[in-house]
């Protein structure tokens, strides 16, 4: 049992919080799908938010850096969202990145199965072919698999990877290796910008001294997860009623760790959103910036912040984008755990002076491995 300090609430324990929590999503998801089309209403309010002044701050003055910890404190604490430009990932990359990928997906089967993915620890690095994961069945609803390809990477032998198992590269792709390992290094050295952003806010809305690093030192051991996604060209999915579709690229969830970095150049990622006018929810497409990253407020930070900052429900939606292929790289921080485990640490909530914490301090292990072999196991038992 929970102790009693602890506020009876969804996550309070693993097994029980979840089904709650999931309850609320799939309800959320439910009234959507019956709303209008996302193109028919309104882009989400998704700022757009420029962090040069933490990527190089010796250019930056005090109040550059205070205006963007409440600019991220402010979209974090409404949908959860926000598009980042002045990142430093320089563009010629993330050009080479997508090309080398489009290459790989393009490639037959046969070749895509030389790289199929291995479990390590919950978490899958390789090829997971289309349709294999359901988000659908993970959140104990009905609903078809997710329409996509996966490539999953962890961090390479020579940055540290060792402990956390091996990436499998397609030889098949000239410089595929080489793009992808630069790429994970730009998304670590952004992931370190973005935490220290996000401490800095949570101490701004609780009145807590933290070390900016605090968020930083809380995540390790682990590390992030690349994810390339391929959602094949389909043909349109319309209900006959002109709601959504169920035929989703990826179905309505949260993502599980504290921040998620996507890179996408086209339309398909939609927001739940109450809407105060029509008093349900509704799908909003997030709009596409070019060269910027979208971030999204993930469980685990919502959780630490006592749910000050908002972990939103999303989904992809390729009808978007369906006569053409879709492309998106998620990295998912510190979804890769070392193969032995270790003494993690149990995080906490950050709470103001006086206020009762809504959880337990938590493993990331622990809640990251309950999750992946939920959605492992559903995608296999759901069918296509």
């Amino acid at each position: 049992m929970a102790s009693s300090k602890y506020m009876d609430t969804e996550h309070e324990r693993l097994d029980g919080g979840h089904r709650d929590m999931w309850h609320k999503v799939n309800a959320a998801v439910v009234e959507a799908n019956a709303s209008p089309l996302s193109t028919n209403l309104p882009l989400a309010p998704v700022p757009e938010i420029d962090i040069s002044c933490f990527v190089a701050p010796e250019q930056a003055s005090d109040a550059d850096r205070e205006l963007v910890v409440q600019q991220v404190l402010s979209a974090s604490q409404s949908l959860g969202f926000m598009n980042i430009i002045g990142h430093g990932v320089p563009h010629s990359l993330v050009d080479s990145v997508l090309c080398a990928l489009r290459s790989f997906f393009e490639s037959s089967v046969e070749l895509k199965q030389q790289c199929i993915a291995k479990s390590m620890h919950g978490t899958f690095r390789g090829y997971t072919p289309f349709r294999f994961e359901n988000h659908n069945a993970a959140l104990g609803r009905p609903g078809p698999s997710d329409r996509r390809e996966l490539y999953s990477f962890g961090p390479a032998q020579h940055q540290g990877g060792s402990a956390f198992g091996e990436n499998t590269y397609p030889e098949f792709v000239d410089g595929f290796q080489h793009f992808i390992e630069e790429y994970y290094a730009e998304c670590e050295r952004l992931e370190k910008v973005l935490l220290e952003i996000f401490t800095l806010a949570l101490a701004k809305s609780t009145g807590q001294s933290l070390d900016p690093q605090y968020l930083q030192h809380q995540i390790r051991p682990n590390r992030g997860l690349l994810a390339a996604c391929w959602y094949p060209a389909c043909e349109p999915s319309i209900l006959e009623d002109g709601a959504s579709s169920l035929e989703d690229g990826v179905s309505g969830h949260t993502d599980w760790g504290p921040l998620t970095i996507l890179l996408t150049t086209s339309p398909g990622l939609e927001v739940c959103i109450w809407s105060q006018q029509e008093q349900k929810h509704q799908w909003r497409s997030v709009p596409v910036v070019p060269g910027a990253f979208t971030i999204n407020v993930a469980d685990q930070l919502a959780r630490w912040s006592n749910d000050r900052f908002v972990s939103c429900v999303h989904r992809v939606n390729t009808n978007h984008c369906c006569q053409s292929s879709r492309i998106s790289i998620p990295y998912f921080s510190t979804q890769v755990l070392p193969l032995t485990a270790t003494d993690e640490p149990k995080v906490g909530c950050i709470c103001a002076e006086g206020e009762v914490p809504k959880y337990e301090p938590l493993s990331i292990r622990g809640y990251l491995q309950q999750n992946c072999s939920r959605l492992q196991h559903a995608g296999r038992n759901a069918g296509a």
